[in-house]
């Protein structure tokens, strides 16, 4: 069986049958790959890091998801009420701008990035 990329995974966790969101995920997808191999001086984007990609990928597209090039924060309603009747939602998760601010991201998780960087040998 073929093993899924990265782009598969994040749609599969995120529900998206199709491909009309492909480009905006797999520029996500991207933008990580591409900063961790300039950290750790590499070509190649390291496997055992896929988690921490894809991770980044579904926090950026749920977080623009919604957004509007106006740059307003949008309000996270809990509950609502009328007519003496009340509705509470759940909130499942938050994600906040910290959980996509790539260089956030970077540094929190640099110890593990870290392992998969190559040395440079001088004499």
């Amino acid at each position: 069986m073929k093993e899924k990329t990265i782009l598969e995974r994040v749609k599969t966790l995120l529900g998206i049958q199709d491909d009309s969101y492909d480009n905006k995920i797999q520029e996500y997808i991207d933008l990580f790959c591409d900063k961790v191999k300039s950290i750790c001086k590499r070509k190649d984007f390291p496997q055992e890091l896929n988690y921490m990609c894809i991770e980044f990928a579904r926090k950026s597209y749920l977080y623009y998801k919604d957004k509007d090039n106006s740059n307003n924060e949008q309000l996270q309603i809990t509950s609502a009420s009328d007519n003496g009747q009340s509705v509470n939602f759940k909130i499942i998760e938050n994600i906040s701008k910290d959980d996509i601010d790539i260089d956030k991201v970077i540094v929190k998780n640099m110890t593990e990035i870290a392992n998969y960087s190559y040395m440079e040998w001088r004499i």
